[in-house]
Order: C-alpha cells, then structure tokens, then sequence
C-alpha cells in the first residue's frame, strides 16, 4: 500500500487577464471562446508558477502543526498563570485555568492566544479527517468506520469552537456562556479523542502511536470523572456555607484544578499524536476552474465573446 497521501483542498486565486483583453475599440483583437480557456490556463500557470512551488513546501509540512496549535493553547495557560500568580490575582498552587485570564493583561493574552489556538486546531482536525478518509479508503474499510470519522470531524470541530467560547467570555463576567463553552470543549474533546482512537485501535492494533493516543484517551477520561466530581462536591458545600477553600475544602478544590490542569493538558497533547500520519501527506496547492467565463469577461469590461458556431 502507498504511504503517500495526498490531499487537495480549494481557495480562490487571483487572475489578471492578458493585456489584449483589456479596453475596448476596434485595434483590440479579441479571440473567439475557444481560445479563451486557453489564454487563460496559460495566464494562470505563468503567474503561478512560483507560488505553486512554495505552497508545496509549506503543504508538504502540515505536520509541523499537530505541535504548534498544543503550543499555543497549553502555552497560553502557563504564561497567564505567571502573569496572575506573579500579580496577587490567584493563589500560586494550581488555581482554576479561567481564573488566569480574570484581569489584565492576562485577559487580553489569554483571549487572543487561546482564540488563535482553537483556529488551528479545527483546521489540524480537518486535515486529520481528511488524512484518515484517504487511509480508510485505500485500506477499503468498512461504513461504519469511515462514518465514525466524519462524526469525529463535527465533535472535534465544536469542541475547537468550546475552547474559543472560553477564551471570549470570561468566567467572571460571563459566567453561563463561559460554562457552556467549557462543556463543549471538554465533554466533546473526550469524546472526539475516543471516537480518533477507536479507529486506530480497530486499523493499527498496538502500535506506539495507537498506545499514545489510548493512554491520552484514559488519562483524559479519568480527570474529567474527577474534575466533575471534586468541583459537585465543592461547590455544593461553598453554597451551603459549611467550609471554604481555604480550609476543609482545600484538599477537594485542589483536587479539582488539578484535574482540571491535568484534562486539558491530556486532552490538547492527543493531538500530537498525529504527527507521525501528518508527516506523510501532502496538501496540494489548490485549483480553481472557470465556470462561465463570459461573465468573467463582462466584469473586466470586455466585449463578451459569442459561442462558435458548429461548422
């Protein structure tokens, strides 16, 4: 079997037309439709050229992003907690990750960082369900699994889109809509790393990257079942009054950031695992095909081209 994936993706590209298509009047000789497809490709390629050859090698280094994108987003934590701890806005030892960004300038940082990170991990989660719909289709698997991949593709992209909820409304302020987005980026990021793993449990059995993503998939399970349960514990004593944080309770609330430190990093980190499958594909410079061109000529002024009479 090929190892060598190639995937296409479409955007548009800019195109100038030859200068004899330019203005109107009887010195301009304009050509009838059968050349103008031609005229075009040429302008097109001649153009483009160069830039074909640089986007192949960006293309061809998409890998590079299964780690940047964790970077950020786990970077982002740790530099925001620096900021807050070293200022007196939270307690040094483990505080709630949204606590960090409360107060400027950690607010800022954290926002724009963290939006920047979600961005790149919805499109990370795109090209990895694109890099397994072509692996599923040369292994010929069966339906069920190349629909669990499209279902991974929706639930990894919402909960790209949780994490983004989180970085715009903070906890303070904001409180239902930064707890919605919290859920939809824990709840559905444990279960697109499940649905990720499944497929390479079913297709790759035990090899390393199959053990990595397993043990990530566990790890994350685990501190989201004690996050939930530390964080119901505590917060029905703090309303009842009975203790605080910072005495009876302070072994459950350190239970719970903890778990919560621990959840996110397991769970941003899975992406990693990708790496290895990334290395071996390609994104392709995209193409663009001309659907009517008459109207293209009309746009750019120019006296629109009658279709060549069948001989």
């Amino acid at each position: 079997m090929d190892n060598n994936t190639t995937l296409s993706i479409c955007h548009p590209v800019d195109m100038q037309l030859p200068l004899m298509f330019q203005g109107q009047g009887q010195d301009k000789q304009v050509p009838d439709s059968r050349d103008l497809h031609q005229l075009f490709s040429h302008n097109l390629y001649s153009k483009n050229k160069k830039k074909m050859v640089f986007a192949r090698a960006i293309g061809q280094r998409v890998h590079y992003l299964s780690i940047i994108s964790p970077v950020i987003i786990l970077g982002t934590f740790i530099i925001t907690y620096c900021i807050s701890a070293s200022r007196g806005h939270v307690e040094l030892v483990f505080p709630y990750i949204s606590y960090t960004a409360v107060h400027a300038p950690s607010s800022g940082i954290f926002g724009q960082l963290v939006n920047m990170g979600a961005l790149l991990m919805a499109f990370v989660i795109y090209i990895r369900y694109l890099q397994m719909a072509k692996d599923l289709s040369l292994i010929e698997a069966t339906w069920t699994y190349k629909t669990v991949n499209k279902v991974s593709l929706g639930v990894g992209w919402v909960s790209a889109f949780g994490f983004s909820m989180v970085a715009n409304f903070e906890t303070v302020k904001m409180r239902p809509l930064h707890y919605t987005g919290a859920g939809l980026a824990f709840f559905l990021g444990v279960a697109y790393v499940w649905l990720q793993t499944s497929l390479s449990l079913r297709y790759r059995r035990w090899t390393w990257v199959a053990i990595a993503q397993l043990t990530s998939s566990i790890v994350t399970t685990v501190g989201m079942i004690v996050l939930m349960s530390s964080k119901t514990i505590y917060k029905l004593y703090e309303y009842h009054y009975l203790e605080t944080r910072d005495d009876v309770l302070q072994e459950v609330y350190l239970t719970s950031t903890i778990s919560q430190w621990l959840t996110a990093f397991s769970m941003v980190l899975y992406i990693v695992t990708f790496y290895r499958d990334f290395a071996r594909i390609e994104l392709n410079q995209p193409t663009v095909t001309v659907r009517d061109r008459l109207v293209v000529m009309k746009d750019y002024n120019i006296e629109a081209l009658q279709e060549p009479e069948d001989e």
